[in-house]
């Protein structure tokens, strides 16, 4: 389904109402990480045959050695040994294994590149190869990208939608939410039918109206979507850790659920953009 174009590119065959679930954020290995709603979301994706993209900060890791944000009370008991790093990994990857046929991609957020900096390891690809030998097939990705998607038809016609993601940047953004990067976005990405965004553990969805026109003079309008992907990672009691010293926002749990169905007028995808919640 999903193959490599090039180090920042995928190729996403699909079928026509083919269902997606964008995620972002998960923390996995926090004690804050709410895993019943992410085994809810994960299962939904199983019953609805959806693939699983998810868009960084599969991982917290934030309790190892040289880290600032560590918290020794925000580790979970498991983890407690010297081989915290590899528990973690094998315990997502056994996680994982449930939900082979669902994960397809996992690109990395901050959490995952600060690990690689710190202690010159990748976790993902770490994780990758333990699932892909259980039988899954993910790929892993960068800190943004694109994913190309094709929905080919019985007379050999296709229809092409191009989706943007980035696993985010900047600060919790208390008042705006992260929405004044919408034009932006716009701007720097104008082929882009969905642009995806994560990091600020924000959720919300800005459709845009623009206008096009074809290769062949035809003007039409396309709505684009731009989706800020929530966390699963919960707050707490605002009693201490990094998130509350820094005032973060009370975070929207979730992601997004997108169905692709072809615009056979313009040869191009249109999504249905749904809340996962």
């Amino acid at each position: 389904m999903i193959s490599y174009i090039n180090r920042t590119a995928f190729r996403v065959d699909i079928e026509n109402g083919q269902e997606m679930l964008f995620i972002s954020d998960v923390h996995y290995d926090s004690t804050k990480c709410d895993r019943e709603l992410l085994s809810k979301h994960l299962d939904e994706a199983r019953k609805r045959g959806a693939k699983v993209f998810v868009f960084g900060d599969w991982f917290d890791l934030m309790q190892g050695k040289y880290d600032p944000r560590g918290n020794y009370s925000d580790l979970r008991p498991e983890y407690k040994s010297i081989t915290y790093l590899d528990d973690v990994i094998e315990d997502s990857a056994k996680f994982l294994e449930e939900y082979k046929h669902q994960i397809v991609f996992i690109g990395r957020g901050n959490h995952e590149t600060n690990i690689e900096k710190r202690l010159h390891t990748s976790p993902l690809d770490r994780l990758a190869a333990i699932h892909n030998q259980n039988g899954g097939n993910v790929i892993i990705g960068g800190y943004s990208g694109w994913l190309m998607c094709h929905i080919k038809s019985g007379d050999n016609s296709k229809a092409m939608s191009a989706i943007h993601f980035h696993h985010g940047y900047g600060g919790n953004a208390p008042r705006s939410k992260g929405v004044l990067g919408v034009d932006i976005d716009q701007m720097q990405f104008p082929d882009a039918s969905v642009i995806v965004r994560g990091h600020t553990h924000q959720k919300w969805h800005v459709p845009v109206v623009v206008d096009r026109i074809s290769e062949r003079g035809n003007a039409y309008q396309q709505r684009v979507h731009h989706l800020r992907t929530g966390s699963y990672k919960k707050l707490g009691d605002r009693f201490a850790g990094w998130a509350v010293e820094k005032n973060f926002n009370t975070p929207t749990l979730g992601g997004w659920w997108l169905t692709a169905k072809r615009n056979r007028s313009n040869h191009r995808i249109d999504w249905k953009v749904e809340e996962a919640l």
